[in-house]
């Protein structure tokens, strides 16, 4: 589809790995809105979960043509764009997700999500959830309300590339507890049955401070945000990158691999806190004990990113059964090295299988193509 700018095109797949007897991932490649989602809590609920949110979200790509039909009448630019979602509807999406889930599964069950979706962008900024009583001062964060509300403020967009950070925790009658899950050779997901205040790291350089839920939050700029095509600031569409858990969105940009998103868990805690380094975290015995989820827990509130389309941009978004066994630099190389989407996401996963595959392993490799590509 021509959105102006160029062309979305992607590849997706997900593996069962070599330790599991049930895959509990789910992906998404709507040809608008891309997903993966890493469920937990056994086959009668996981895989449940993960399917849920997957295709809760895929509702918000209902009405895109499909470029597979043969007898489909190429749309025009502007008619591509009007078929585009704004960011509320993705986020209401994502709410209405976690709920299904909580009724579905009797909150045995929860997942994961991370997200890809074209966005149009907004007249006066756009909707966030938000405090009711009126908008906060300036230069500060809205107060989130619990989860599940449908309060909604109007707001500046945050600055592109720049994560928007939020905090939501349920009320105590609301909690939802997780289900116990049986032994296995390796420790399965769990998610905190309420999201616990996360330890803030001293600000680098260059970071933005803002206030989050009244506690304050520092939230470092995306490497390589600023640098974006003329031609592609004056496109209305958006990269809108979300993610709920341990499941990571990346960005490969002329050869360099940055992690976009921040990991809901309790190793990225103590890493925040400078109390263990990154390769502890990937020993650390509370390594799949994670803040946020949507089905269960008390906290499924998204993080939220925007991003310019720019010609050349190679996004990828996996489950933690592909970081937790490939090493960044390894993933660069294969992405870096490896033109062909298709390709790429069979070296991801056979990287992941060759270091073990303890874990389901999905990938989704998202390409940005110029005009006529």
């Amino acid at each position: 589809m021509d959105f102006g700018f160029g062309q979305v095109r992607a590849a997706a797949a997900t593996d069962i790995g070599l330790r599991r007897a049930v895959n509990e991932d789910s992906v998404l490649d709507a040809g608008t809105v891309f997903a993966v989602a890493d469920g937990m809590g056994g086959h009668e609920a996981g895989d449940l979960a993960s399917r849920l949110g997957i295709e809760t979200l895929n509702e918000i790509a209902a009405g895109s043509p499909d470029p597979a039909d043969p007898d489909r009448v190429p749309a025009d630019t502007a008619e591509n764009l009007a078929s585009l979602p704004h960011a509320r509807d993705v986020l209401a999406l994502v709410t209405q997700a976690d709920a299904r889930i909580r009724r579905a599964t009797g909150a045995r069950g929860g997942t994961t999500l991370c997200a890809l979706a074209l966005v149009r962008v907004e007249d006066e900024g756009g909707a966030w959830p938000g405090d009711p009583a009126g908008p906060p001062p300036t230069a500060q964060m809205p107060t989130v309300p619990r989860a599940g509300s449908t309060e909604a403020l109007h707001l500046p967009l945050p600055g592109l590339g720049v994560p928007r950070y939020l905090d939501s925790i349920r009320e105590s009658g609301d909690v939802d507890q997780s289900a116990e899950h049986p032994a296995e050779a390796e420790p399965t997901t769990d998610v905190l049955p309420r999201a616990q205040a996360r330890a803030v790291p001293a600000a680098p350089a260059g970071a933005t401070a803002m206030t989050v839920a009244g506690t304050s939050s520092k939230v470092t700029p995306i490497p390589g945000a600023g640098a974006v095509d003329a031609g592609a600031e004056e496109t209305p569409v958006r990269l809108m990158l979300l993610n709920v858990g341990d499941s990571r969105g990346y960005r490969l940009r002329e050869g360099v691999l940055t992690q976009l998103t921040r990991d809901h868990s309790a190793v990225q805690e103590l890493i925040d806190a400078g109390i263990i380094t990154e390769a502890e975290a990937r020993i650390h015995p509370q390594r799949n004990l994670i803040t946020r989820a949507l089905g269960a827990g008390g906290n499924s509130v998204p993080d939220t990113q925007f991003h310019l389309p720019r010609p050349g941009d190679r996004y990828l978004l996996c489950t933690d059964g592909l970081t937790g066994e490939v090493e960044h630099a390894a993933m660069e190389e294969i992405l870096a090295r490896t033109p062909d989407r298709t390709e790429a996401v069979g070296r991801l996963i056979d990287a992941a299988l060759a270091s073990g595959g303890r874990d389901n392993i999905s990938v989704v490799i998202i390409d940005i193509e110029g005009p006529g590509a």
